[in-house]
């Protein structure tokens, strides 16, 4: 059609901010060298995943709203504008035969928040599994577990994560694990803690280890950074991805029910941490890190406390040693 019915912009922008959906149909897409709102950029991408998983031209989508391919095109990359072309296309893909998904898709579009998405509501886990898979480039920052793309069959998920995901029923798959072999759009930045998290599984724990350093062992591979505790920088309390997403900066900040998004001006919270993360970690092909013997202090446990002197010294878990080995 040529046109996305564009209304030329009122010159109070945050009353317009304030208008919902829910009221007037319409989104206003970005200007020119502006951010997408949040709920736009993460709706989008979950329906360019949809549609790329039912095999979907841009073309027959086009067909299915009464427009053109161009206007889906910049739909899918956050320019979305009426609700009622995201609900068809909805229906195009059939996933509108499940009665939580239309009203979870109508609640997010009407956020008042431009650059802020809180997204709690069904079909969450399929919208970040979108992001991920079509971002051209991911950092993920964690202090609490590892990413699913890095783990290892064995590595323990906690059981608050089980039960919220066990009756999550997805359209969208997760990225494909990472291999030595893929990833090189990847920068995975490990807090020390993380390495330390699954306790009681010390052979679990040697294999994850091991399992990481074999995916940076080339360099088509994800680059693998590790901060050190003593470099007093705070991490995130959940799994952070910054995402660049069809251009833009997207953070996804994952919880085990929920995730929160951020676009624009949110984001600059979040890129002030990553670059002292980054500025302080260690790639891991270069850190010599030393994991505490949990036979140990198991032995320590039953037969009382033993001497400080015969612990690990917290900085002998982490210590540059360039061009070696980790080392358990």
């Amino acid at each position: 059609d040529g046109t996305d019915g564009e209304q030329p912009a009122p010159a109070d922008h945050h009353a317009e901010d304030r208008m919902t959906t829910a009221f007037h149909g319409t989104i206003r897409p970005p200007r020119e060298g502006e951010a997408p709102a949040a709920a736009a950029l993460v709706v989008g991408a979950y329906l360019r995943a949809l549609r790329l998983s039912h095999g979907v031209t841009g073309s027959d989508a086009a067909w299915a709203i009464g427009s053109s391919a161009a206007k889906v095109s910049r739909l899918e990359t956050g320019r979305l504008h009426r609700m009622e072309d995201a609900i068809a296309l909805l229906e195009h893909y059939g996933i509108d035969d499940e009665p939580d998904v239309r009203p979870a898709l109508e609640h997010l579009l009407q956020t008042p928040h431009r650059n802020v998405l809180y997204d709690t509501v069904p079909g969450w886990l399929d919208r970040l599994h979108a992001c991920q898979r079509q971002a051209e480039s991911m950092v993920i920052y964690t202090a609490h577990t590892l990413p699913d793309i890095v783990r290892i069959p064995d590595y323990p998920v906690d059981a608050l994560t089980q039960r919220l995901r066990a009756d999550l029923h997805g359209h969208i798959p997760p990225r494909a694990p990472l291999t030595a072999g893929t990833g090189g759009d990847v920068t995975l930045l490990l807090d020390e803690m993380v390495l330390h998290r699954p306790l009681g599984h010390p052979d679990m724990r040697a294999d994850q280890l091991t399992h990481l350093q074999m995916l940076t062992s080339t360099e088509q591979g994800p680059r693998i950074l590790l901060v050190p505790r003593w470099a007093l920088v705070i991490p995130p309390s959940g799994l952070l991805h910054r995402m660049t997403l069809h251009g833009h900066e997207l953070v996804a900040e994952e919880w085990s029910g929920f995730v929160l998004y951020y676009t624009g001006d949110a984001v600059a919270h979040w890129q002030h941490r990553i670059r002292a993360a980054m500025a302080a970690a260690v790639p891991l092909g270069q850190a010599a890190v030393s994991l505490p013997d949990e036979r140990a202090q198991d032995k320590e446990r039953t037969d009382g406390p033993r001497p400080r002197t015969h612990l690990v010294r917290p900085e002998s878990r982490l210590s540059l040693a360039p061009g070696g080995e980790a080392v358990l």
